[in-house]
């Protein structure tokens, strides 16, 4: 039973995601539900907003934190098979990394997948924590290094 509200609804989800409905109207367990399947985490409305900024704007300031932590927990995974395609990818690479660096990269991705996985009560401040950068920008530099000096 609908009760005459399905074309509104179906209107409603032309212009807004679920998840931005869900983050506006302060439904905290939807938004997580959300989150755990990265449904939409970046996807702006039909004015560019997002569901993290319509939760803060109307203080329903759990679902923002919530969605801002779910954003740097996606981040991450987003660098993490970003580092991974490019030192997998023969183009790229072309003999430009030595067997150490690539195993450093690789063991640094896995374990950071791993520790994503096992820790669930992290922070944002935890996740920004596991930053490859330190580790992994020194060596995926030497590639665009080597590629501007064959230019």
């Amino acid at each position: 039973m609908t009760l005459g509200r399905s074309s509104t609804v179906r209107e409603l989800f032309k212009c807004f995601s679920p998840l931005y409905c869900a983050a506006l109207w302060g439904q905290f367990e939807t938004v997580k539900h959300f989150g755990e399947l990265c449904a939409g985490l970046q996807a702006n409305n039909f004015c560019g907003g997002r569901a993290r900024e319509v939760a803060s704007h109307y203080y329903k300031m759990d679902c923002a934190e919530y969605l801002t932590w779910a954003k740097a927990k996606q981040d991450l995974k987003s660098y993490i098979t970003h580092v991974r395609d490019t030192i997998d990818d023969p183009e790229k690479v072309q003999g430009k990394l030595n067997k150490e660096d690539k195993n450093i990269c690789t063991n640094t991705c896995s374990a950071k997948l791993d520790w994503i996985q096992n820790t669930k009560n992290s922070s944002i401040q935890d996740l920004i924590g596991q930053c490859l950068q330190d580790i992994i920008i020194p060596i995926l530099s030497e590639l665009t290094t080597q590629r501007e000096k064959d230019y």
